[in-house]
């Protein structure tokens, strides 16, 4: 008698999950609709609000095109990861387009920080001893109240001799704190939006500081009154002579609509190249969309940009180091 032995093996079960066609052209349709929202932003509250978490739609489009993959939904992984890499191309378009910063030269430049004490979540003098170790030539303060105005000037004059500040109550406060001498003030007033302006001298050629914030972008006509504050500075720019450096909380992110029309037509250059996923003690968060810029003028290199705080007084605002082109050091000269 002879028996037949038959092997049988066993394989694992893999995933696959079937979409119907309502279900997958419906995935497709949300996909493409949030990438072309984010990418062409049309002038509706809704909309606008989407495109300003245009960071976080591209992140969610990458994890979900992982899932996709990890689902063998080949179609669906391919749409979701193109439409995932036209905003993070639409992303880094929005910065600053050098993939490096400058090389730092024997040029002329100037250290130049901007902070939110609006920020700040300690008492004034952990606030005031972190700005004691500031290595920067001028410091910019929003939200400077009487009180701050008091204690950053009775602890910081003997670093930064030439004081020049606008005190109010609410969030419009302003000021600088030099150590190089400042030739001029202006304060121009947009709707009772006031904006700070110091003329300097850099390697002999004057420099205006603007610092400028905008009301927070909670409705249809707020946008329209961002966009007609963006004009009137882009208007003053056009009275100025020399280079500009425009600096602020804007409340908007560096992709959006409004920010990019604003640096085109005044032809200034984004200072940040990336977003930084990093919490002030060094660990991995996910990327803070960033609403303080500083923005500045062909005439300048940007050789370092950061954010500045610690753990004691948290993120108070962000820093940049700026020194004249070669070209323009030589006509200094």
């Amino acid at each position: 008698m002879i028996t037949k032995l038959t092997q049988t093996t066993t394989q694992a079960p893999t995933l696959n999950v079937n979409f119907n066609g309502f279900i997958h052209y419906s995935i497709v349709t949300v996909i493409l609709m949030m990438t072309i929202v984010c990418l062409f932003t049309p002038s509706v509250l809704f909309f606008k609000q989407i495109a300003a978490n245009t960071l976080y739609v591209m992140l969610g489009q990458l994890l979900v095109g992982f899932v996709f993959f990890s689902l063998r939904q080949e179609k669906l992984m391919l749409i979701t990861l193109l439409c995932c890499g036209a905003l993070c191309l639409h992303l880094k378009s929005s910065a600053n387009k050098e993939m490096r910063l400058a090389a730092v030269t024997t040029n002329p430049s100037l250290k130049i920080s901007h902070v939110s004490l609006g920020n700040a979540e300690n008492d004034y003098d952990s606030v005031v001893n972190y700005l004691l170790n500031l290595d920067a030539d001028i410091v910019s303060f929003q939200e400077l109240t009487p009180d701050w105005n008091s204690q950053l000037t009775s602890r910081l004059s003997d670093r930064f001799q030439y004081i020049h500040t606008m005190t109010r109550l609410d969030q419009y406060g302003m000021g600088f704190f030099s150590k190089v001498p400042i030739e001029s003030i202006d304060t121009m007033f947009y709707r009772e939006i006031p904006n700070f302006a110091a003329s300097i001298q850099v390697g002999g050629q004057t420099c205006t500081i603007i610092s400028c914030q905008l009301i927070p972008p909670v409705n249809q006509a707020a946008f329209f009154v961002i966009e007609n504050h963006f004009n009137y500075l882009n208007d003053y720019m056009k009275t100025l002579a020399g280079s500009v450096i425009v600096l602020g909380d804007l409340h908007l992110p560096p992709w959006s609509s409004e920010v990019q029309r604003f640096k085109d037509m005044s032809h200034l250059q984004d200072s940040r190249r990336d977003i930084n996923p990093r919490n002030i003690d060094g660990s991995i968060t996910l990327p803070r969309i960033p609403v303080e810029h500083i923005f500045f003028s062909e005439e300048f290199d940007c050789t370092s940009f950061t954010e500045i705080g610690n753990n004691t007084i948290g993120r108070v605002g962000i820093t940049g180091t700026y020194q004249l082109n070669s070209a323009n050091a030589e006509m200094a000269e």
